[in-house]
């Protein structure tokens, strides 16, 4: 989780004075910093939730492997014809598979969240920057 910050309180009184610049530029740092404060705290919870989701894709993939490896030896432990099946090869096959696609959800899950971070913290910065710019206009 974020660090939480003290969060300031702006009032008007630069603006009383004539000094609406430096009011303009107190004021947008107070929303650059709350408003990072809210993108640390979205960043925390994205990565929770995909920490969460690998833990339930690994848990799944160990249900699978036990499941399998029961099902091979309730089928060679039967009498008869039955004992004769070789369910064993289309079973690893089934579980190669699914280990694969496990494997391609945790990868675009890890590009996705790594690619969304990143987006986030490149706008954040191209907006702030647009922000501070337009404030030192006005302050000159």
């Amino acid at each position: 989780m974020p660090k939480s910050k003290v969060l300031k309180i702006v009032t008007p009184e630069a603006v009383t004075n004539g000094n609406s610049g430096e009011a303009m530029k107190e004021i947008s740092g107070v929303v650059k910093e709350n408003y990072l404060i809210g993108l640390d705290a979205a960043h925390s919870l994205i990565e929770e939730n995909k920490r969460i989701m690998d833990s339930q894709l690994e848990h799944l993939n160990n249900i699978q492997k036990e499941y399998a490896e029961q099902v091979k030896s309730a089928i060679g432990s039967m009498p008869g014809e039955y004992a004769r099946w070789d369910i064993s090869g289309g079973l690893d096959l089934l579980l190669e598979l699914q280990n694969s696609c496990l494997a391609a959800v945790k990868k675009t899950s890890d590009n996705y969240t790594k690619e969304f971070l990143d987006l986030n913290q490149k706008s954040a910065e191209r907006a702030f920057s647009a922000i501070d710019r337009f404030v030192s206009s006005l302050s000159h």
